[in-house]
């Protein structure tokens, strides 16, 4: 039952919840996180074939990432992030491949199917931006790390996973999830 004044819903508990928590989202939001989604697991899935993700993967692309481009390489222009990335990356490329593996598969499935949405998006801005200041100053076009980085602010911003996906339903079952950060 809604109440005219406060726009809340009795939930099945018999606990108001909020109707506008459960009404978050848009289809073009959710379209745009499918999206995202599908660009993810493409990527993963190729890069699955390319053995990208094993430790001489993970070296191997570290290296052609901050090789001046004369020489074959990007020359990403951040000698910081190159430093970083050597120093925190490098001695473990083993387990550091297995985990982008894992993680990006995940938010890649949570993305299209719009389970734990917020979680996921939040992850991938944070890929988005590693990837964006990698390959700055190099021979990358930089600019799709940030086009993806703000569709996945969007997908976050506009609780994507609300509309045609998995959050949808938790979110009418259950009201928000702690801190409004997972679904």
């Amino acid at each position: 039952m809604t109440s005219a004044t406060s726009g809340a819903t009795a939930g099945t508990d018999g606990s108001n919840v909020d109707s506008a928590d459960n009404q978050q989202g848009s289809v073009a939001v959710a379209l745009l996180r499918i999206t995202l989604g599908v660009i993810l697991l493409v990527t993963w899935w190729g890069n699955i074939g390319d053995d990208f993700y094993s430790g001489d993967g993970i070296e191997g692309f570290l290296s052609w990432l901050f090789t001046p481009e004369e020489e074959g390489g990007n020359g990403s222009s951040l000698s910081f992030v190159g430093d970083l990335l050597d120093a925190t990356i490098v001695p473990i490329s083993g387990v550091a491949g297995f985990a982008q593996m894992v993680m990006e598969g995940l938010a890649g499935l949570a993305l299209l199917v719009g389970g734990a949405t917020r979680l996921a998006s939040l992850w991938a801005m944070g890929f988005f931006f590693l990837l964006f200041v990698s390959y700055f100053g190099g021979g990358e076009w930089i600019w799709t790390y940030v086009l993806l980085f703000m569709a996945a602010l969007t997908v976050f911003l506009g609780w994507g996973g609300r509309q045609l996906g998995l959050d949808q339903a938790i979110s009418r079952a259950k009201g928000s999830s702690p801190a409004g950060l997972i679904w």
